[in-house]
């Protein structure tokens, strides 16, 4: 059996499990007092389809979550939460309340994160390295 035989599978399995919402629904089970921001995980996923390097590995949903870590998605997106106006109904936060949930944000999306990238004790690479 060659490696196409085996990676072109999983590769179509992986984008199946990130593009069906299966990925933000488990990131979202993993951060239930701040659910994880869509916007944030949309961010990573195009900035990986964009990214030449990801080449380097079969496995789309590793390629996600690296790539917001990396980047620092999780405090872009936690900063543009706590900025809009529907997150606080109307009221306008103070400078306190805003950088109270971004850090309580970033604090349960990194956990929810790392959680799933626990799952690769090494990363998933095409050249086996």
């Amino acid at each position: 059996m060659d490696s196409a035989e085996v990676t072109e599978p999983m590769t179509a399995a992986w984008a199946h499990y990130v593009n069906s919402n299966n990925l933000l629904n488990e990131l979202r089970g993993l951060s239930k007092t701040y659910p994880f921001s869509s916007e944030c995980l949309d961010e990573a996923k195009a900035l990986v389809v964009r990214d030449p390097g990801s080449v380097r590995s079969w496995n789309y949903c590793w390629l996600v979550l690296v790539k917001i870590e990396k980047e620092n998605l999780l405090t872009k997106h936690a900063r543009a939460l706590a900025f809009k106006a529907s997150t606080w109904g109307g009221k306008r936060p103070t400078q306190a309340e805003s950088d109270r949930l971004v850090n309580a944000c970033v604090v349960e999306w990194t956990r929810a994160l790392r959680q799933m990238l626990r799952h690769w004790d090494k990363p998933p690479s095409t050249t086996g390295a």
